[in-house]
């Protein structure tokens, strides 16, 4: 079955808003058996909507189309789609009822427009939105299905997971498709993508029914792995296979699968040998400390960071001796141990991460160039200072900087507690 994605948008051409759903709507379709064939992208223009819809449903047997069924002038979606399908453009009462009562809640008056977000094209199956406003509605053209939801994450989330996805399935069932498809990451770091793919390239010819893919997302590099079967035990079992023939190859680069992330990971790892951490960050200005904190229940193992990045606050809250840093200069391998040693001593935990770097585009020398960066580490075995040499722009090095301090402490930490 051919399935396509369809979104609606000037503010996605733009670069104003980021198209999360299409990835989200790709990974939860796999679990179904399926996989998206082609996503497209048009803006809020009335002849590029209609010509999308008659081009999608001529070659898909499913089209999910998202945005535009908005209040406003340029939510078009709704109108463009009666017209696509021949038919006019109906109140329905259901979601007209329900869009009071939400209002109502709210202390809210339903407005002119807002009546906009309860018309459907007539003879459309009509599927009330749990959390918003406009409901989603379902049509054929020609033979394909299309689905049609709001753009917004949160409403496109329910209704996707909800009403579209068990379509899908019934569609899949009444076709009498028996095909499955299942996907895994492998998840590493500071691995270049081209030294990825020569590792795990003599295995493509033993795995014939498993797609090799990579992608990158710097520092990171991922090894996708997608497995197709005629049964889902049949799709996970080659998945399997390939998956335990590539992780050897990936050796200490490999740190998480799928959704997980470095920062959660060592989380984890901390949690699990009851352990803490604290930071002390200069050049990385608490990147690390987002990256941790993004983890719910973070708390349990991530006491704080001291983001002392003036001189003045090194020596005030991470307890660098001014000696050290008239000597050393605060980008130094010195300045780094004793930063990391009173994040520590301070939050009495039992690691400390500190970071001090040249992040550019100015302040290197050619002592110390841009991208150098010291990162130590304060644990129960003494001290170790580690210094690395990062290229790319400002934002490459923080983010590289970031992923080493974390990379180096989560292989410090693997297995089982002290």
């Amino acid at each position: 079955m051919r399935i396509e994605a369809l979104c609606t948008g000037d503010e996605l051409l733009t670069g104003v808003t980021t198209d999360t759903n299409s990835t989200w709507f790709q990974e939860q379709l796999l679990a179904h058996g399926e996989q998206v064939a082609r996503t497209t992208v048009v803006g809020d223009v009335r002849e590029e909507i209609l010509e999308a819809l008659r081009t999608l449903s001529a070659r898909a047997d499913v089209v999910l189309v998202s945005g535009g069924l908005g209040p406003t002038a340029d939510d078009l979606t709704a109108e463009v789609a009666a017209e696509a399908a021949g038919v006019p453009l109906v109140l329905h009462l259901g979601a007209l009822a329900a869009l009071k009562e939400r209002f109502a809640r709210r202390g809210l008056t339903v407005t002119e427009n807002n009546l906009k977000q309860v018309q459907v094209p007539a003879g459309a199956e009509v599927v009330l939105n749990p959390v918003g406003s406009a409901p989603m509605f379902a049509l054929r053209l020609g033979s394909a299905v299309l689905f049609f939801v709001p753009g917004v994450p949160r409403e496109y989330r329910a209704l996707v997971e909800t009403a579209v996805l068990p379509r899908i399935d019934v569609l899949r069932s009444e076709r009498g498709e028996t095909g499955f498809r299942a996907l895994r990451l492998l998840k590493t770091v500071f691995l270049p993508e081209s030294h990825l793919d020569a590792r795990v390239r003599p295995l493509v010819a033993a795995h014939a029914n498993v797609k090799f893919g990579f992608r990158t997302h710097f520092p990171e590099n991922h090894l996708k792995l997608m497995a197709e079967g005629r049964t889902r035990e049949e799709a996970l079992q080659a998945l399997e296979a390939a998956d335990a023939a590539s992780r050897p190859l990936l050796g200490d680069h490999l740190f998480g699968v799928d959704g997980e992330t470095m920062a959660g990971v060592v989380g984890r790892q901390l949690l699990a040998r009851r352990e803490t951490l604290a930071l002390a960050e200069s050049c990385t200005g608490g990147r690390i400390a987002d990256m941790l904190t993004e983890s719910p229940g973070a708390s349990a193992y991530f006491l704080g960071s001291a983001v002392s990045y003036a001189n003045e606050l090194k020596e005030r809250w991470v307890g660098v001796s001014h000696a050290t840093l008239l000597a050393n200069g605060a980008v130094s391998e010195p300045v780094a141990r004793e930063m990391a040693r009173g994040a520590r001593a301070s939050a009495g935990s039992t690691w400390a991460l500190s970071v001090t770097g040249i992040a550019g585009p100015d302040g290197g020398t050619a002592e110390k160039p841009v991208g150098t960066v010291f990162i130590a580490l304060d644990g129960p075995e003494g001290t170790e200072v580690r210094a690395h040499r990062f290229h790319g722009g400002r934002e490459l090095i923080r983010t590289a900087s970031a992923y080493a301090a974390l990379d180096w402490l989560r292989l410090r930490t693997r297995g089982a507690g002290r």
